[in-house]
């Protein structure tokens, strides 16, 4: 199930998002402070429940429901405030929950069992393992690339977070500078395509001229998560981070510098 939270209080977003993630271990948590954010992010995936705050500064809640419904009409909208005066306004919006804080577990609980629009079983997504050694799984199952390259090269894109990167830089990352690499680069950038294709993920390989990147939002990554400040993310973390490519570790010492986050 994938879950967005909108709210501009960083402190009450964390929270209900660890709120979330602890009642619905398998869900798939995207929290946004900013409305602008979400509503890309419900444009370009698809979102079974949106948890809203409907007092937030420039597009209320309720505007926002509005405008995501427009985009995904069955989307579950669970509008969430301090305040009981709302309610007649979220049900003309044909919400499908109303929850007021702070939220409590038994109350999320119930709206999320008794969605308007019933959620349905979805492909699984990738999951790139980024803490300890790296590693892709589809289905549970590690992804099997051709070129032990192939799998670095998908590591660094990763570690990129969505940038593109140009096909130099990646030579230069992969072998450390060496030259008459570029017939060989070609092959693994195919493996790369070739593989995601076969399991029907091709389009999450953004390809510009000289470029390559990722389209981070159809891929789970506990890396992601700790970004976010998400449990998954949280206790998989044990210090180490992509540890088999040298290049990782400027990544490793920022994670290091901000481990106390989200102590």
């Amino acid at each position: 199930m994938q879950i967005i939270i909108v709210d501009d209080e960083p402190l009450i977003l964390r929270g209900e998002a660890l709120l979330v993630q602890r009642v619905l271990p398998d869900a798939d948590v995207r929290v946004f402070s900013s409305q602008q954010e979400a509503k890309h992010f419900v444009e370009i995936s698809k979102v079974d429940v949106a948890l809203l705050d409907i007092e937030m500064p420039g597009m209320s809640g309720v505007e926002l429901a509005r405008v995501l419904k427009k985009t995904q009409p069955e989307i579950n909208i669970i509008f969430v405030t301090a305040y009981d005066h709302y309610y007649a306004d979220a049900m003309q919006m044909h919400a499908s929950g109303y929850l007021v804080k702070p939220l409590r577990e038994e109350a999320l609980l119930e709206e999320l069992r008794d969605l308007r629009h019933p959620v349905r079983a979805t492909e699984k997504k990738l999951f790139a393992r980024a803490f300890g050694d790296f590693e892709v799984f589809f289905n549970d199952k590690p992804l099997l690339f051709r070129y032990q390259k192939t799998k670095e090269m998908f590591a660094y894109l990763i570690d990129r977070r969505g940038a593109m990167v140009t096909s130099e830089a990646l030579i230069t990352v992969l072998w450390g500078g060496e030259t008459d690499r570029t017939n060989f680069f070609k092959q693994v950038r195919k493996d790369l395509n070739d593989t995601l294709t076969q399991i029907g993920y091709a389009d999450i390989l953004l390809r510009r001229r000289g470029a390559l990147g990722l389209l981070t939002d159809r891929i789970s990554c506990d890396y992601y998560d700790w970004l976010q400040g998400l449990p998954s993310g949280i206790n998989a973390y044990h210090g180490e981070y992509m540890r088999q490519y040298d290049w990782a570790e400027s990544t490793w010492v920022n994670l290091e510098g901000k481990s106390n986050l989200w102590e």
